[in-house]
């Protein structure tokens, strides 16, 4: 929830509070307000083409009510072997899911959208980071989780769980895999409100 007296620099189009977080750390005030757009309606089977359209889909839905501020929405998509992993639908999906992701490289692509609407502007594309899984035993994938719950993170994972570290290697932009590409929003960001 906004406070009073304090007009938030970016609207969050996301209930994430991975991202909230990420954005705080880079000086914005926040406010949230998550979308209700259903990225599961998307037909769509190319990995880059849905994070994409689903990060569009929910920053139009809610920049209608802020159009003299920022709004940014992220979608962010596992896919090993070219099949999208999103969020798992349970314990047992969690587990397979982590199971073919032991000891492999998989792609994270993270959609991102940013409207202005009083300035007519927006911006929508991706990011793309490779992350390899060091091999993971059964055991170490149920202590995974039972000890983080990640049923609401794509591809069963958050990379910043240190309990049962899974991650030996990544290529590419650290925050992407976490949800949020920062230095690739500041760029389209920057471009949109015009500054140098």
């Amino acid at each position: 929830m906004r406070e009073k007296g304090i007009k938030p620099d970016i609207i969050l189009a996301s209930a994430s509070p991975r991202r909230k977080e990420i954005l705080e750390q880079m000086g914005f005030n926040v406010c949230v307000h998550p979308s209700d757009f259903n990225e599961n309606t998307l037909q769509i089977t190319d990995p880059e083409e849905f994070a994409v359209q689903a990060a569009r889909e929910k920053a139009s839905v809610v920049s209608i009510h802020y159009p003299e501020l920022i709004t940014v929405a992220a979608d962010t998509v596992v896919t090993l072997d070219g099949i999208l992993l999103g969020k798992p639908d349970d314990y047992n999906d969690a587990f397979t899911m982590l199971n073919r992701l032991s000891g492999r490289t998989h792609d994270v692509i993270t959609g991102i959208s940013i409207h202005y609407p009083v300035k007519n502007c927006s911006y929508s594309g991706f990011e793309k980071t490779e992350v390899t899984f060091r091999l993971l035993a059964d055991e170490e994938i149920k202590c995974y989780l039972s000890e983080h719950k990640p049923f609401d993170k794509a591809g069963a994972y958050g990379i910043q769980d240190l309990t049962v570290p899974l991650v030996s290697n990544i290529r590419g932009c650290y925050f992407n895999v976490v949800g949020f590409p920062v230095s690739h929003f500041y760029i389209h960001w920057r471009n949109i409100v015009n500054i140098v």
